[in-house]
Formats: C-alpha cells, structure tokens, sequence
C-alpha cells in the first residue's frame, strides 16, 4: 500500500518531531460519528466542532483517506467501499494518525501545529465525521484502538427520501459522486458510501439504491457496536437532534466526560446543512411515498433494530 507524496509527506515532516507513540497519544480516545448518508451527521458534526474542547481536521476526512490510493475500496475489484481490520496495517495506522495531527485544529480554526509548543495540549479530543465511517468501524478500531462512537441516526423513510433527491442531484450534477469510475455499474456514476451487494442493485430504482444504502449502513454500524462495550458509543436520533440541539449536545458533553454546563447555545434557527437541497420538513418524504411504500417493512424492520440497540445501551 503506497500512500500519495503529497499530504502524507508533508504531514510526516511537519510531526517529525513526535514518535509514533506519542501522536497516537495526542489523539487518544477520539469520538467518531456512525451515521447512514443524509441522516444528520454533517449537522451534528458542524454543531459539535464549535465546542470549546473538541477538536477536528475542519471538515470530513475524505483527503486522508484520499492519500492512501489502497483504502479507496475493500479491494482492486470494488467489492465494496468497506474497510477492514487487515486494512490498516503498522505503516498505515502511523501515518493516517500523522495525518490527522497535522490537519488538526481547534475549535477556533487553529490548527494544532501552529501553537507554540508548550501551548499544545498532550491529548485532545478529536471529532472525526466521514460518511464511509459506518462501513469502516474495524478499520478505524486499528487506527483508534480506543476510539468512542456517536451513532447518530434517522427514521428511513425521511432518510430514504432524501437520498433518492441526492442520487438524482449526483447522476445529474456530479455532486455526491463516490465513484464516478465504478466498474459494471450502469448509471453515470456511484453516488455516497458503497455496500458490499452492490452489483445486485444494477438496473433498479433508485429508491431500492438509495433503500439498500440506508439498511447496509445502518446493518454494519449495528454489528460493530454490538461488539463493544456500551461504555464506548452512544446513540442520538436526527429528530432529537433538530427538536432540541442544546439537549442533545449536554448528551454529547456528558458522554466524553465533559462539563457541559457552559457548552454555547446552538444558533437559532439551525443553520442549513451545507449538503442540504432544500429545507427540513418532517413531510418531503410524501413526495416518494409511492417509491417507498413496498421498501418500508424491511426498512421498519430495520429501525426496530436500531431501537432495540439503542434502548440496550441507554
């Protein structure tokens, strides 16, 4: 696995001066968000990068992952866009942490790196948020062997409905594009995370797709926390989210073992999602309701999932 020169690089000399060991130190115990697509996390994950204490990369880790041409797909057949265990090999744990310190910044915008040294905290508290995440959990246990999860999720059928919008936005635009190159795949392109099973979706609607999407992603996210501990993730509803963003976030506060009595009001109104394509009613979903109608049992079925899970670990 041959990593590109140039962010890899230059992270590597910018943190030439920290052991492996003490970057992964830096970084211990991170908080990853699991979420399906167009279920919140770009919301939860603006909200939360404005918090005094938490750290981020400014934005979803799409340019590390990018650097490594090997971690694109689960293999050179695209199988997948999963990532496992065997995935993140020594070599490529040290240099994706690397990665992340020299990206990272505070939640003012200033990046770790550019603080005089005694003015950098030996831990922080990093906030990571990529789609591909809900797929990636035993990728990521290798790279954050202690990392804590935040399992945000939505009812499907708003959560559907939005990604069948955004799969016509992507096959029209380009935007959303995953894998404009997918090989055997008979659209213009592939649009957000890609499951393994995917071939069996060639010449379907896009709502059985966009259906798939949302059960596989919320499937994987259900397996691997059901391997961890309770103490290691926490769940939170998108319609929690919304109704109540300050509650929600003293959840978050208190889940990593902060004080959240002082946390800053979230604005109000809540600002639009930059990935959204149209403001939030509870009723867009009606729009696909046809569409949806004989893919909601299994879809429901799946939800019930998730609530049992969540019920357990509350």
């Amino acid at each position: 696995m041959r990593p590109r020169v140039d962010l890899v690089q230059a992270a590597l000399a910018a943190t030439a001066g920290y052991p492996p060991a003490a970057v992964a130190a830096i970084l211990e115990r991170p908080l990853v968000i699991l979420s399906a697509p167009r279920s919140g996390s770009t919301l939860l994950f603006d909200l939360l990068k404005r918090l005094p204490g938490l750290w981020t990369i400014g934005g979803e880790s799409h340019a590390i992952f990018n650097a490594f041409p090997g971690l694109r797909a689960e293999n050179a057949a695209f199988d997948s866009g999963s990532l496992g265990a065997g995935h993140a090999d020594p070599v490529t744990c040290e240099r994706m942490r690397a990665c992340f310190l020299f990206l990272l910044r505070d939640h003012t915008g200033v990046r770790y790196l550019d603080r005089e040294p005694a003015a950098r905290p030996r831990r922080v508290l990093l906030v990571e948020k990529t789609p591909r995440n809900a797929l990636n959990v035993p990728f990521l246990l290798r790279v954050f062997a202690d990392a804590r999860f935040l399992y945000l999720h939505r009812e499907p059928r708003g959560a559907v409905a939005s990604l069948i919008e955004a799969w016509h936005v992507g096959l029209e635009t380009g935007r959303f594009s995953t894998f404009p190159d997918l090989p055997g795949w008979d659209r213009r392109t592939w649009c957000f995370l890609l499951p393994p099973g995917w071939r069996a979706l060639r010449g379907r609607p896009l709502a059985e797709i966009a259906a798939f999407q949302w059960r596989a992603a919320n499937e994987a996210v259900l397996r691997s926390l059901a391997a961890l501990p309770p103490a290691r993730w926490m769940a939170m509803r998108y319609e929690a989210l919304v109704r109540d963003p300050a509650a929600e976030l003293r959840r978050v506060a208190a889940f990593l073992g902060i004080d959240g009595a002082d946390l800053p009001s979230p604005p109000v109104p809540l600002p639009l999602s930059p990935t959204a394509l149209s403001p939030p009613d509870p009723g867009k979903w009606r729009r696909h309701a046809d569409a949806l109608g004989p893919l909601l049992p299994a879809l429901e079925a799946v939800a019930a999932r998730i609530d049992e899970a969540c019920r357990r670990c509350s």
